[in-house]
C-alpha cells in the first residue's frame, strides 16, 4: 500500500538533457533519481532498478517506471476482461515490449539494444532527453522531443486554450490564482 501512495505523491517532472557516453551509457537525472531513493530509501547508494517501456507504435519516446509504477501498470492490466483485445494489446505493449535495467550507484545505465532501436539511435547519437510524465518519465531523442513534441505542445495550446491561462484546464481553480 505505501507503495503505491508513492506513486501518486512522488512526480517525475521536468526536462532534463543528458549525454550518452561512448559505451553506450546514460545517467538518470539528478531529481528523478531523488524519486527512485524517496520510493527506495533502502537501495540508496547501491543503485535502482527501472523498467523502459519501449512498445506503442505510435509513441517515438520510451517510458521509464520505478518498481511500484511497474506494479501498478500489472494491476490495471489485470483490471481487464481476460482475454480481451485490451488486455492482449496493453500485455504486449507494457510487458512484452519491455526491459528492466539496472542502474549503478551513481544511477548511469546502460541502453539496451530494444531501447536504442526504439529510439533510432545512431552510434553517435549523443543526447537524449528525459521529461517527467507523473509517475513515470519519458525518454526521447533530444532533437526528437525539441523538433515534434515541443511543437505538439504549442498545437495543444492553440486548440484548447486560445489564449486563456492553463490553469482553466483544471476542473477545479488551483488555490492562490
Amino acid at each position: 500500500m505505501e507503495a503505491r501512495c508513492a506513486v501518486a505523491t512522488e512526480t517525475f517532472r521536468g526536462e532534463h538533457y543528458l549525454k550518452v557516453d561512448t559505451k553506450g551509457r546514460v545517467m538518470l537525472p539528478a531529481p528523478f533519481r531523488h524519486i527512485f531513493e524517496t520510493m527506495e530509501p533502502a537501495l540508496t547508494g547501491k543503485g535502482f532498478a527501472l523498467l523502459l517501456v519501449y512498445g506503442g507504435s505510435n509513441r517515438a519516446y520510451v517510458e521509464g517506471y520505478t518498481a511500484a509504477g511497474a506494479e501498478e501498470i500489472n494491476t490495471y492490466i489485470n483490471d481487464l476482461d481476460f482475454g480481451s483485445a485490451e488486455q492482449d494489446l496493453a500485455s504486449a505493449i507494457y510487458i512484452e515490449q519491455s526491459v528492466s535495467v539496472e542502474t549503478d550507484k551513481d544511477g548511469r545505465f546502460s541502453l539496451p539494444p530494444q531501447v536504442r532501436d526504439k529510439l533510432n539511435l545512431a552510434r553517435d547519437e549523443v543526447e537524449l532527453a528525459f521529461v517527467g510524465a507523473r509517475n513515470a518519465f519519458r525518454i526521447f531523442r533530444a532533437d526528437v522531443y525539441r523538433a515534434n513534441r515541443k511543437a505538439e505542445i504549442q498545437e495543444l495550446e492553440a486548440k484548447l486554450l486560445r489564449g486563456a491561462d492553463p490553469r482553466t484546464l483544471f476542473k477545479s481553480p488551483m488555490k492562490g490564482a
